[in-house]
């Protein structure tokens, strides 16, 4: 049985870290990565050191994709050294924060590519929508399902205005892919998101309730309906009947 106590670096001292990042003046991430690799320490000292850097970063340098992909290399070196001799809780709580920041790293970089979809001039709506079919491949290598959710989550809920939930969702709908399972249901779970979101927002669009309305209907007939769980099932079948007046 894992214990309580090997995550208590990762949950506990890197929001204390994000809460005090923006009060330090400078930061020189090539010394503090210097630190982490070469510190004369324990590989638990090292660690605590990276749960702090990465808690820096998250807070003040987000979208600073460089200096994060630095930070994960150290980290992932410090994680293999073959002459330290590493415990099985110390090997989670590396890994633990090297999973954050892949998905960090996906929620900037899958962000970026939808928000120039959306900015796309309308000639170029059919090029932006292969790109992101293209990305979903990659989405769907590397990312479990229960990831992918959360990446793009994160990914609508910093993208969606009422004026483009339209142009949102039908980009969202190439993440399904053509013959496959996880990607229809990836693609299903991401547009109730995205209506869940559109409900919260409290003001109502005619043109993008039709729209949706339309696309649980073809959701429905798809071959991998019936394979879907019964939670996105019910969900589904909750946002047909909050539509039914546009159907």
């Amino acid at each position: 049985m894992i214990t309580k106590s090997v995550f208590l670096v990762p949950l506990i001292f890197i929001p204390a870290i994000a809460a005090l990042g923006t009060q330090v003046v400078t930061y020189d991430n090539q010394k503090m990565l210097s630190l982490i690799k070469n510190l004369n320490g324990t590989v638990s000292e090292q660690l605590s050191l990276a749960a702090a850097t990465w808690g820096k970063l998250r807070a003040d340098y987000p979208r600073d994709v460089a200096k994060i992909e630095d930070f994960y290399d150290t980290l992932q070196l410090v994680m293999c050294q073959p002459e330290r001799n590493i415990t099985m809780g110390q090997q989670l709580q590396g890994y633990l924060i090297r999973e954050q920041i892949r998905e960090h790293l996906e929620i900037v970089n899958t962000t970026q590519i939808f928000q120039k979809a959306l900015e796309a001039e309308e000639h170029e709506l059919g090029k932006w929508q292969l790109a992101i079919g293209r990305h979903s491949q990659r989405l769907h290598c590397l990312f479990k399902s229960d990831m992918l959710r959360r990446i793009m989550a994160k990914v609508i809920r910093r993208l969606y205005t009422l004026e483009e939930s339209g142009q949102l969702a039908s980009f969202l709908y190439q993440l399904y892919m053509a013959g496959n399972r996880e990607s229809y249901k990836s693609m299903v779970q991401a547009e109730l998101m995205l209506y869940d979101r559109y409900k919260r927002g409290g003001k109502k669009s005619p043109e993008f309730s039709r729209y949706m309305a339309k696309l649980w209907q073809s959701l429905q007939l798809d071959e991998y309906y019936p394979g879907l769980d019964q939670a996105t099932k019910q969900e589904l079948l909750d946002a047909v009947i909050d539509l039914l007046g546009y159907i």
